[in-house]
């Protein structure tokens, strides 16, 4: 309320207009090399899309964030315009993701409040173009930590992980790795556990990355793909458990080995 006049008047209110925060994405490591993978929905006004969420820096760094869409949109953007620093290595990477995000929390924070949630993971060569691959996770505060086995973000992290976890194994190949991160996520949509993670007929987003190679997207409808699904042959007697994640996308599994069931 406020005073004019002798007259008290009610202040209009001009809250920032609450939306969900989106997303969900995995982030994992193994003997072979590390693995990002993503779902795709994003909300614009109250329209639900299919998205790309992951980020492509110089063609050797892959960061994808978490948070509701106009979060994300202003974070690719500023990935877009940082420049490559001098003498790269990752730690000169992660300290540009970390001031992107600390800068964008900054910024918003005060304006959104709570509705201001942001975390990243970024994976990367150790000496930018050749090296051992690394996984962090980077918080809005600037402040990033080692990933050593998995971590999930997002807001369908709770349902993904206990799925993910039993399944982890740091010697599974990276390939292997991005199919059980692929059908997590594709389990909670199937089953509609949450309505805020999402993706296209194709499903989830992977990003693999071996050593001394660039990052690299596995089609689920490769044949490295499919190789890496019958790999996971001997946790055949888990999968029994959850035979639904197999035909949650049946454009992309026609093939599907019916032994695993």
């Amino acid at each position: 309320m406020i005073l004019l006049n002798n007259v008290l008047y009610k202040k209009p209110n001009r809250q920032f207009k609450r939306r969900t925060p989106l997303t969900c994405v995995i982030g994992a490591k193994c003997a072979e090399g590390c693995v990002i993978v993503s779902d795709t929905r994003v909300l614009r006004e109250f329209e639900a899309n299919n998205e790309s969420k992951i980020n492509i820096l110089w063609d050797k760094v892959v960061s994808v964030g978490e948070g509701n869409t106009a979060i994300l949109d202003n974070f690719s953007a500023e990935l877009a315009k940082s420049k490559l620093p001098s003498t790269p290595d990752f730690g000169k990477v992660v300290k540009t993701i970390e001031d992107i995000a600390h800068g964008l929390q900054a910024r918003y924070r005060p304006r959104i409040g709570k509705d201001y949630e942001f975390q990243a993971l970024v994976m990367g060569l150790k000496n930018f173009d050749d090296g051992d691959p690394y996984l962090r996770r980077v918080y809005g505060e600037g402040i990033s930590e080692e990933v050593k086995d998995f971590t999930i973000i997002g807001h369908g992290a709770p349902y993904v992980t206990p799925f993910f976890k039993l399944f982890y194994d740091n010697m599974l190949s990276v390939n292997a790795l991005a199919v059980l991160g692929y059908f997590a996520i594709s389990l909670i949509v199937f089953l509609g556990l949450d309505q805020t993670v999402g993706f296209s007929q194709l499903g989830p987003e992977a990003v693999v990355l071996k050593p001394n190679e660039g990052p690299l997207f596995l089609n689920p409808l490769s044949k490295e793909f499919l190789t890496a699904r019958n790999s996971l042959s001997s946790l055949k007697f888990r999968f029994k458990l959850v035979k639904s994640i197999w035909t949650a996308i049946p454009q992309a599994y026609q093939n599907v080995d019916p032994s695993l069931y």
